[in-house]
């Protein structure tokens, strides 16, 4: 089990509790102060890092796997990325302010929480409704805070109302947050464009039931811009409405939960002012699904937990074309991916000991698209998506896009063994083996024109271009992971826990340069190599040195997590690939191999956080007028040294930041006061991609070497929240 500042463990259940970490309010309070980006409220727990890129859209990494692999639910809702780029996740849809509970599994992820991914589970929910009491008939509530944060002059408020009479409650949340781009540190430059404006708005109507609610909301999100310094593109606009009705309820003989939700969100991809130029892209997508889950108490010992979920999710991606152009390229045309999940969970509480959570989950796959085309009927576009007469496809080893089936379909199975081992008041021990399997997004299998280096779709944050391939077959993870927690017996002097993990992946997608440019940025193919490795651990540990003195209580804090992560990719390459180093037109294999690209038996998987770890000193005073928590802590990161070189992945070097944070409570007004990195320190995030910007003229760089996206300098920031 891993610690974090003021984190609270809740619930009984071992699907809640086995490898996870719930963050309630108190534990995310401090977090919200820091950040407008929801996926940085996880980023001080072990195992879990992030892959940055726009101020509110980072990509959380769970033991060294990130996006689809990892399971977001955001008030159980799966949201899928409507953007070539995935600009827009799940975790941009909440903002910091409106979530209540945070929940985050490292380890194992037991069927009942989710399929169809091989890593974590990360999930966030606001509150559940409060009623009013016969004593108190009527319920009024409601909050109101700002903040600032120096580094990019980001402000905002957010402010929540409720009112609840015995059996309905209505809630409202809303949240600003605006920014310019930030600058670097040791007094740098501006990082351009990475500034952004975001509007967030959610009601909610709640009914009480005997044992539960039923709950009927609707949000709507409108961002106007958003800068990527590690993509070609920025976000001009991202508009999205959601909504759903969800229900909890208990009954003698258990209980059941329900979610039906529906999303729409308007995209559209361009280049801010201060990149120059202009290339539009835009998308439509929609998220239509449900989940139905039951607990069954079979016994004092067993309880099994049965569900079923549909989700389908649709895509429409197209570059309006400009004066230059003939026609619109048509990425995706009426694309869709549709998933049926069903599970069965069994749960066993032998005795105050022993519990054990045995889990089986199938999830049926189906996708399809329409066809597509280019900017322009010319044979470079053609080529890719019809066949042109008198070209032979068998001699370069390529079929158009348009002249195979698009329609795929997979029937996955998750297998889950789950135990837990409380020995006595001083230790806890969890183990855990699952197969988890994750079918390919649309863009991995859909994105048809490839082999160009400036595709303009990809993720990854590194410059390179993507093409799908329609022969992807679906990713088939084996974790293991072991958890050993030991404590007093009160669990507030000491604690130390250990969790190493093995993950082996059969099948892994992984990005196989076909092209390179003068520039050094590659075209990349979507392949399964054979197979992959991800192994680390993670560690923390508190102690309570001072439990009391005239200025409070005094502890300190540690942390570290290591993953490693190596692909066997075989030696293999495409048949012919399209390397137009001499400007020829389509599949010129002269100079191939590439030096650096021919691809080797064993890679370096891609975006793996190296050793890093934290250590802080904590301090808590409590008065007669309020209550003082001061927080000094120090990040070390090592050298990134084990970098993919077929994605072009800079090094990037070690560091050590201070962040020092002082918070005030009276009541219900508090103070939060803080400076992260206290000594402007200039550093490069190991997950932070390749600045785009300084890859274009009039910069220049060596090709061999990308350059990586500088980091945020010093910031002291400040928020103030009222709650009455």
């Amino acid at each position: 089990m891993v610690e974090l500042d003021e984190i609270t463990i809740t619930g009984q259940a071992i699907t809640e509790t086995l490898s996870g970490n719930t963050l309630d309010a108190a534990g995310l309070a401090s977090e919200q102060a820091r950040s407008s980006d929801t996926a940085a409220m996880f980023k001080d727990i072990p195992g879990v890092s992030l892959s940055t890129g726009g101020g509110v859209s980072s990509l959380p990494v769970v033991h060294g796997m990130a996006d689809d692999r990892v399971n977001v639910v955001v008030n159980g809702m799966n949201l899928s990325s409507a953007c070539a780029n995935h600009m827009n996740p799940a975790l941009s849809y909440m903002a910091p302010a409106a979530v209540g509970k945070a929940t985050v599994m490292a380890g194992i992820t037991p069927v009942s929480q989710g399929g169809d991914s091989i890593g974590g589970t990360i999930s966030v929910d606001p509150l559940p409704p409060a009623f009013a009491t016969p004593e108190q008939p009527t319920l009024f509530s409601g909050r109101l805070g700002g903040f600032y944060r120096s580094v990019n002059d980001n402000f905002g408020i957010n402010a929540g109302t409720a009112i609840a009479s015995e059996n309905w409650r209505l809630d409202y949340n809303g949240s600003f947050s605006k920014a310019r781009s930030y600058f670097a540190g040791n007094n740098g430059s501006e990082v351009i464009p990475s500034g952004f404006l975001s509007t967030n708005h959610n009601f909610k109507l709640s009914s009480k039931l005997d044992r539960g609610y039923w709950a009927a909301d609707v949000a709507g999100q409108h961002l106007p811009y958003q800068g990527f310094p590690n993509q070609r593109m920025d976000m001009v606009r991202n508009d999205s409405v959601l909504g759903g009705l969800n229900f909890e309820n208990a009954y003698d003989w258990g209980s059941m939960d329900g979610k039906f939700y529906f999303h729409q969100t308007w995209h559209t991809m361009d280049m801010m002012p201060e990149r120059g130029g202009s290339m539009l892209m835009k998308t439509d997508g929609t998220d239509l699904g449900y989940r139905l889950r039951s607990h069954i108490y079979l016994s004092d010992l067993h309880t099994l937990h049965i569900g079923n979920e549909f989700f389908r999710q649709t895509l429409d991606d197209w570059w309006p074309a400009d004066g230059s152009h003939e026609q619109d390229y048509i990425n995706l045309r009426n694309a869709e991916r549709n998933r049926m999940g069903t599970f069965a969970e069994l749960q066993t509480n032998w005795n105050s000991q022993w519990v054990t959570l045995l889990g089986l989950r199938n999830d049926t796959v189906w996708m399809d698209t329409g066809t597509v085309h280019g900017y322009s009927t010319g044979v470079m576009d053609e080529f890719w998506a019809n066949i042109i007469p008198g070209v032979d496809y068998s001699r370069v080893g390529i079929v158009p896009f348009n002249a195979v089936e698009h329609a795929r379909t997979d029937v996955n199975f998750d297998v889950t063994a789950l135990t837990s081992y409380t020995p006595d008041d001083y230790s806890r021990y969890e183990l855990g083996f699952a197969r988890k399997v994750r079918s390919p997004n649309v863009y991995e299998r859909y994105a048809w024109n490839g082999g160009t280096d400036k595709s303009m779709v990809g993720w990854a944050g590194d410059g390179n271009g993507y093409q799908g391939n329609l022969n992807l077959k679906p990713e088939t993870a084996y974790n293991f992971s072991f958890s050993a927690n030991w404590h007093d017996a009160e669990q507030k002097i000491w604690s130390v826990s250990l969790s190493p993990y093995y993950t082996h992946i059969v099948d892994y997608i992984w990005g196989r340069a076909d092209s390179i440019d003068r520039g050094g940025f590659r075209g990349m193919y979507f392949v399964n190599l054979p197979q992959a490795d991800l192994y680390g651990a993670d560690a923390s540990g508190r102690y309570l040195f001072l439990p009391q003195s005239p200025a409070g209580s005094f502890a300190v804090r540690a942390k570290a997590a290591y993953v490693r992560g190596v692909g066997e990719d075989g030696g293999r390459g495409r048949p012919c690939p399209y390397a137009p180093e001499d400007g020829q037109a389509i599949c010129s294999a002269q100079g191939w191999p590439i030096e650096g690209l021919k691809a080797p038996n064993k890679v370096n998987l891609y975006h793996m956080m190296p050793l890093h770890g934290t250590f802080a000193l904590e301090n808590e005073l409590e008065t007669g007028w309020g209550k003082f928590s001061n927080y000094l802590g120090v990040d070390l990161v090592s050298r990134k040294t084990a970098v993919a070189k077929t994605y072009g992945e800079p090094q990037t070097p070690g560091y050590v930041l201070v962040n020092l944070r002082t918070s005030y409570q009276y009541q219900k007004f508090k103070l939060d006061v803080g400076v992260d990195n206290l000594f402007d320190k200039a550093y490069f995030h190991p997950l932070g991609g390749v600045y785009i910007a300084q890859t274009v003229p009039p910069h220049t760089y060596s090709p061999a070497k990308l350059p990586a996206v500088p980091a945020m300098g010093r910031s002291v920031f400040v928020a103030v929240n009222v709650e009455f």
